[in-house]
C-alpha cells in the first residue's frame, strides 16, 4: 500500500529526474556550437597533428641529405609531414564551422634530427602514428560522453580514424619488409621501390 508520504517522495524524484534532463538537453543548449571541452580537446589534437608534422618534415630532411641519399624515404616522409599537416587545417576549420575559436599553437620540437637506419625511421613513424591514433580515440570518447556530440563523432571516425588505421598497416608491413633486408642494398632496393610508387597500402 503506497501512502501519501510515499506518493510525495515519488512526486518529488520525478521532477529532480526531469529537472536534470532539461539541464542537460534543455532548449537553451545550443547544439550547433562546439561545446568547450571538445575545442579544448581539438585544440589539443591540433597541436598532435602538428607535431607528427615535424617529426616527419625533420625525417623527410634526414633522408633528402646528399650524405644519406634515400629520396624514396624522403618523399614517403614528405608526403606524410603534409598529410598531418593538412589534418590540422582540416580540424582548425572545423573549430571555425562549428562557432568555437582556435587558440594559440603549443607545438614541440622533433626529439632528433637523424636516424641511422630507415627501419629505426620507420619504427619511429609507427609509434607516432599510433600515439595519433591513441589521441584520436580520446577525442572521440571525450565528443560522445562529456559533449555529446554526433556530428564530432561521425566525422573523426571518417576518413581520420580510417586514415590512422591505413597508415600504420602500411607502416607495419614495411617494417616486416625492410627487418628481412641488410642496412644497405636491400635498404637501397626498398627505397627505389618507394619513390617508384610500389609500395602504397593496396601494394603491400
Amino acid at each position: 500500500m503506497i501512502t501519501s508520504t510515499m506518493k510525495i517522495a515519488i512526486l518529488i524524484l520525478g521532477a529532480l529526474v526531469a529537472l536534470s534532463y532539461a539541464q542537460v538537453d534543455g532548449p537553451q543548449e545550443d547544439k550547433y556550437v562546439l561545446h568547450s571541452a571538445c575545442v579544448s580537446a581539438l585544440q589539443d589534437q591540433i597541436n598532435t597533428e602538428l607535431y607528427a608534422s615535424l617529426v616527419y618534415a625533420q625525417m623527410a630532411a634526414h633522408f633528402d641529405n646528399p650524405n644519406v641519399a634515400r629520396k624514396g624515404f624522403a618523399k614517403f616522409f614528405k608526403d606524410s609531414s603534409d598529410e598531418e599537416k593538412g589534418h590540422a587545417h582540416d580540424f582548425i576549420n572545423y573549430i571555425n564551422k562549428r562557432g568555437g575559436r582556435v587558440s594559440a599553437f603549443n607545438v614541440q620540437n622533433p626529439p632528433k634530427d637523424s636516424w641511422d637506419s630507415a627501419k629505426e625511421a620507420l619504427e619511429d613513424a609507427l609509434a607516432l602514428e599510433k600515439d595519433v591514433h591513441n589521441k584520436i580515440y580520446r577525442l572521440h570518447g571525450i565528443a560522445e560522453h562529456q559533449c555529446r556530440d554526433p556530428h564530432l563523432m561521425d566525422y573523426l571516425e571518417t576518413p581520420f580514424l580510417e586514415e590512422q588505421v591505413q597508415s600504420i598497416g602500411q607502416l607495419n608491413r614495411l617494417i616486416s619488409i625492410i627487418r628481412e633486408m641488410d642496412n644497405g642494398m636491400g635498404e637501397y632496393l626498398l627505397d627505389r621501390q618507394i619513390l617508384r610508387g610500389e609500395t602504397k597500402p593496396d601494394d603491400l
